[in-house]
């Protein structure tokens, strides 16, 4: 079991944490506020800041998920589960915003099949959310259930690539995109592999 950081060390680092996650959330609304329709309908800058809004804090998510060792470590193991729920609520909430405004916009003329993924990707979301309060009663089998949300996310990239504004039009939003993805990637196979060594210990040991 890894140690706390302690004293002004994980004081520093509680605040270094914060401020990144602020910066990514920032970092998405500025995607669309500074872009070329950044001043155009009202209704259409918030559904796409609320897009790429809400896969910022479905990323968060997964990288709190992923890398879970090092956040207990900064914050308590308590905390870091309620922030966990908090941004996978907080992220549902976002994504259901888009989806209703995008109805209100109107989606004439995008490809069918890509506008059903955001309402399947809302329903994944939801088992993921549900696993995560139940997890108790769930024993091993929720921790299977949650890694939807790597199938969560894939499956927003492709909706976002292939139906969203600035990821069809946006080099930079396409940047952003990417990197969160290989991000995302990382942490995964991080998970796997800590997976796999911590089992082998318990062989081990055994």
């Amino acid at each position: 079991m890894t140690r706390p950081f302690v004293g002004a060390t994980r004081i520093l680092l509680q605040a270094i944490v914060a401020v990144v996650g602020a910066g990514l959330l920032a970092v998405s609304a500025m995607l669309v506020v500074f872009s070329d329709a950044g001043s155009s309908d009202a209704l259409w800058v918030a559904l796409r800041v609320a897009a790429l809004v809400a896969v910022t804090l479905i990323f968060t998510n997964i990288c709190v998920g992923a890398f879970r060792p090092f956040f207990v470590r900064v914050f308590k193991g308590r905390t870091v589960q309620r922030v966990h729920v908090l941004l996978d609520l907080t992220g549902f909430v976002v994504a259901l915003g888009h989806g209703l405004m995008a109805f209100v916009f109107g989606i004439a003329g995008y490809t069918t099949a890509a506008v059903w993924i955001g309402p399947i990707a809302l329903v994944v979301l939801v088992v993921v959310i549900i696993t995560a309060l139940t997890r108790r009663w769930l024993r091993r089998s929720w921790r299977w259930v949650h890694r939807l949300n790597y199938l969560f996310f894939a499956a927003v990239m492709v909706h976002g690539l292939t139906l969203g504004y600035d990821l069809r039009h946006q080099v930079l939003a396409k940047a952003w995109l990417g990197l969160l993805g290989a991000v995302v990637v990382v942490g995964f196979a991080y998970r796997i592999v800590g997976g796999l060594i911590a089992r082998r210990g318990r062989r081990a040991g055994a």
